[in-house]
């Protein structure tokens, strides 16, 4: 699944029209699943439950970016749950996301069968089509297509559990194509209780000197069918530690933004620098659909 849809807060122009009319095409309503349907009616899925957003002060010359996620409690396979460290950042403006799915899908360069994967990690950039610009990792899979705008992504089978880990990606080789210098971009995993490195695979951007856009987003999302509402999965996800280039960004300020038409199942709090997103329990009577969490309001 390929499903970046999140919040157009702070967007550039370009991308705020995308995301406009993506949700002018989908703003069909379904009944509520498991609730009174006159209470309210949901959009279909992707389901956004939460979007939060990250600022890192400036502009950053880019080597690396990472971020830690826990997961609080395992999560079935039977619900397509995405958990999101980077929801969505830029390089040279190129935005791109990835993250932890509970059912991943993708083909193999040289069998372009699209089949499921099960549980797993991604990297995904936008703007792109060409298969010249994946790298998947070995035995991994890609995704080349234009059924949610043109994206290339990279796609690793890995049965993750609950429990801490680091969403990592990182400048790699650069090449010259068509007279224009390009960087290779990896995207690694690693668990903190197995002590275990996974590289997801890499993706080709414009540019030899790469910038990352100060603001980066996280999400949490239930996708692929409509489910209901009682089955969205109670668990609790941490997002800590944004690092730029090796370094703990200092004094990050951040945001949570609740999308309108999809079930109110999250709620974050900050504590101690961390955004702690409690998932799969309802809220009642939110008033407020972007609030402040660092600083605190």
């Amino acid at each position: 699944m390929n499903s970046a849809r999140v919040c157009v807060w702070d967007y550039p122009i370009k991308m705020k029209s995308f995301f406009l009319l993506l949700a002018c095409a989908v703003m069909v309503a379904v009944p509520v699943h498991g609730e009174d349907a006159s209470a309210k009616r949901l959009k279909p899925t992707p389901w956004h439950l939460i979007d939060t957003w990250w600022n890192l002060g400036q502009d950053h010359e880019f080597e690396s970016y990472s971020i830690d996620v826990t997961i609080s409690d395992e999560v079935p396979a039977s619900v397509n749950l995405y958990i999101a460290p980077i929801g969505l950042g830029h390089l040279n403006k190129t935005p791109f996301y990835g993250g932890i799915q509970t059912q991943a899908d993708g083909y193999q360069k040289k069998d372009r069968r699209l089949r499921k994967i099960g549980p797993g990690y991604l990297m995904s950039m936008w703007g792109q089509r060409g298969h010249d610009a994946i790298r998947p990792s070995q035995g991994g899979y890609c995704q080349s297509s234009g059924h949610e705008g043109d994206f290339v992504s990279v796609r690793r089978p890995h049965a993750w559990t609950k429990g801490r880990y680091t969403y990592r990606i990182t400048r790699m080789d650069r090449e010259v194509v068509d007279g224009k210098p390009q960087t290779w971009v990896g995207a690694f995993v690693y668990s903190h209780e197995k002590d275990e490195n996974i590289f997801i695979g890499a993706l080709r951007f414009p540019g030899e000197k790469l910038v990352l856009s100060q603001r980066v987003a996280n999400f949490v999302e239930i996708y692929g069918r409509v489910i209901p509402v009682g089955k969205i999965p109670q668990v609790t996800v941490t997002f800590s530690n944004p690092t730029v280039n090796g370094n703990p960004v200092k004094d990050a300020t951040a945001f949570a933004v609740y999308p309108d038409g999809v079930p109110d199942y999250a709620n974050a709090i900050a504590k101690k620098g961390a955004l702690v997103i409690r998932v799969g329990e309802k809220v009642m009577n939110r008033t407020k659909r972007r609030v402040r969490l660092l600083p605190p309001e």
